[in-house]
């Protein structure tokens, strides 16, 4: 019988603990730790660093060069691939900034913006859209950077 009665008791103090988080939850005193944002950067970092980390356990298992050579196409393919999207990610974002920019003019006529403001509206665009394209070569680039150092650490160079 005693086994009986630790069943109930612990179906009980579930039950109990239930309803005590329930009451927590709805009074609004049980309050979950801030998310932090995430950077493009921290992004791109973690990517890389997730690349390297398989590469390099990839290259730890590798006891011939054929294997070795699979590992560095594998790595190549991969970077390709995130290099692929960031150029698809930029050229969409690129095109919404254009599609806005041309309907944001269109809607204005030039009697209610002057010269200096046009001005100024087009050069920032054009700006934004100029860092946008250089930010997009230096992920490249940097990509291509961890692909070289993952390789000189793994002792492989093409």
């Amino acid at each position: 019988m005693s086994w009986c009665k630790n069943g109930m008791l612990l179906a009980a103090g579930g039950v109990a603990g239930l309803a005590i988080a329930a009451w927590l939850e709805s009074e609004g005193s049980f309050v979950s730790a801030p998310k932090r944002e995430m950077t493009n950067t921290d992004g791109m970092e973690i990517l890389l660093e997730k690349i390297r980390s398989e590469a390099e356990w990839a290259m730890d298992e590798c006891t011939t060069d054929e294997q070795r050579e699979k590992v560095y196409e594998e790595v190549k393919a991969s970077v390709g691939k995130l290099q692929a999207a960031l150029e698809r990610s930029g050229e969409k974002i690129v095109t919404e900034l254009k599609g806005q920019y041309e309907r944001t003019c269109s809607d204005e006529t030039d009697e209610e913006m002057d010269g200096d403001q046009m001005l100024k509206y087009r050069s920032m665009i054009e700006k934004l859209l100029k860092d946008m394209d250089t930010s997009k070569k230096t992920k490249s680039e940097q990509a291509s950077d961890e692909i070289s150092g993952i390789l000189a650490t793994s002792g492989l160079t093409k």
